[in-house]
């Protein structure tokens, strides 16, 4: 049997280490400097010690390999990015404040694997052996919650820890805290130096205060939000309490216990609970449903559809509008009917509700349902295309993940930015970032309204002369368009919640 690796030798500024390493991918915020990454892994996950430990021994072990996979020339450290790291930095230890000598290594021992997805299998077998053990809670948590959230059992996590569950807990909380505080949550978490990091374990303790903090847990685990507001008041309120009370430990909430006492009332001067007495959402609905029924709530008055799969309500929203319209026209039997069996009839362009959006692709849409359908069918058919697809790519490429990275990095889009051979292509193919985007959709009506919408029919009006567009498919497809722009352009965290994370 051939091996799935070649070992070699690999001079150290041909490595790269690797940002998107799930040991601390979600909690380092920094750039794609390497100096910047090395800071991170030097003082933030203990490679100082390595570095000491190199030192100490004036050599670096030749089995200890970095295993690696060469993507587009570069050598990336897919596992041994801390002993990466410190060896770099020995070679410049003024700058990175260590205390130790200059220490010349110029390459290092490697195992390349031919196939990425061999690398991983391995990457996670190691860890769930020794390797995993000695990673930090947080860290722990969020890569269980990863391998959760890409199909393995609950029993099957039981090999990497015999409480899966828990750190599932941990992780689920971990991204809606960094939802709502970002930086300033990952650093109370992070194991770090001194007595702003390390706070993992008070967050879990208080997850006996959970009834009183808007959230509660799944069976499997996974947090669902209750009562939005009052879960948001509690992080809001909770993140500087600790900042500012950075000697806070798991010792000091038992003796608060002990005394009878709450911890939560600690947290009023931050603005904990609410003074208005915030509405409680249907605690069986997961908190993707409680997200997307407030936005739409907002968006379109009552909303009675509070489904478990993430749906926006948009069947519900579609037939108040037109109950709403029928009422309206009351006058005659038959205005009554058309204007029910009209879609659109009540609405004549999108409601936008995310926030800062360019006000060059505001002027597009506006542009877009301002142009008259019987003098310009051509040209408002074009805007059309031209509108979803600068909205498709703005929110793909600035709508940001729990760490903080826009989902377009994500490999779940990468053929529409790069070839098969993984090159850089020189424009979009919105053909596959539609599709891809659309397979990210929870909920079916809008899904289905994505899928059906056709950018090929107004490619040939926009590119073909012997082809034109009519008045009333001009109006057609703009009305279609509403749905798929209110939705790309809702509130960021509703539209998270509006789409499967986990494929991303």
């Amino acid at each position: 049997m051939s091996k799935k690796y070649t070992a070699k030798r690999i001079k150290l500024d041909e490595l790269v280490l690797d940002k998107e390493n799930p040991r601390f991918a979600e909690l380092y915020n920094g750039s794609d400097k390497e100096e910047e990454i090395i800071e991170y892994l030097l003082w933030t996950e203990s490679a100082n010690e390595i570095a000491e430990a190199i030192t100490t021994a004036e050599e670096y072990y030749d089995d200890r390999p970095l295993w690696v996979y060469k993507d587009n020339g570069k050598y990336i450290v897919k596992d041994g990015n801390r002993r990466c790291s410190a060896v770099k930095a020995l070679q410049h230890p003024n700058y990175y404040k260590l205390s130790h000598p200059k220490f010349e290594i110029k390459e290092l021992p490697v195992l390349e694997y031919k196939e990425l997805n061999d690398l991983e299998t391995r990457i996670r077998l190691e860890h769930n052996s020794n390797l995993f053990k000695k990673w930090g809670r947080i860290a722990k948590a969020i890569e269980i919650y990863r391998l959760f959230s890409s199909g393995n059992s609950i029993d099957s996590l039981t090999e990497i820890d015999s409480k899966p569950k828990d750190f599932i807990k941990t992780a689920t909380f971990y991204h809606k805290a960094v939802e709502l505080k970002g930086e300033d949550f990952k650093k109370l978490v992070r194991e770090g130096r001194g007595k702003t990091g390390g706070k993992t374990i008070i967050f879990e303790r208080l997850f006996r205060e959970r009834k009183h903090c808007g959230y509660s847990f799944k069976n499997s685990g996974e947090l669902f939000i209750k009562n939005k507001e009052l879960f948001e008041s509690y992080i809001n309120a909770i993140v500087p309490y600790l900042i500012d009370n950075p000697d806070t430990t798991s010792r000091t909430l038992d003796e608060i216990y002990k005394k009878g006492n709450s911890f939560l009332d600690l947290l009023k001067p931050y603005g904990f609970p609410p003074d208005t007495k915030p509405s409680t959402t249907n605690s069986n609905s997961s908190s993707n449903s409680s997200s997307a029924s407030s936005s739409n709530s907002s968006n379109n008055g009552n909303n009675t559809n509070d489904g478990n799969d993430g749906s926006n309500g948009q069947s519900t929203n579609n037939s108040q509008n037109n109950n709403s319209s029928t009422n309206t026209n009351s006058g005659g039997s038959s205005n009554n009917q058309n204007t029910t069996n009209t879609r659109h009839s009540v609405k004549s362009k999108p409601a936008l509700k995310r926030k800062q959006i360019p006000s060059a692709l505001k002027r597009l849409i506006e542009e877009t349902y301002k142009l008259d359908q019987n003098n310009f069918a051509n040209a408002k058919t074009a805007l059309t295309r031209v509108s979803f697809e600068c909205t498709l790519k703005f929110i793909v490429e600035n709508t940001n993940k729990t760490n903080g990275k826009p989902i377009n990095t994500s490999n779940h889009f990468a053929l529409a930015y790069k070839s098969k051979s993984h090159k850089p292509l020189p424009y979009t193919n919105f053909d596959i970032l539609k599709t891809k985007f659309t397979e990210l959709i929870t909920n079916t009506g809008i899904r289905k309204a994505f899928e059906d919408f056709d950018l090929q029919r107004s490619h040939q009006i926009i590119h073909n002369y012997r082809v034109g567009a009519v008045p009333a498919d001009a109006k057609g497809i703009c009305d279609n368009l509403i749905d798929l722009i209110e939705f790309m352009l809702q509130d960021e965290n509703d539209l998270l919640n509006s789409i499967d994370l986990a494929k991303l």
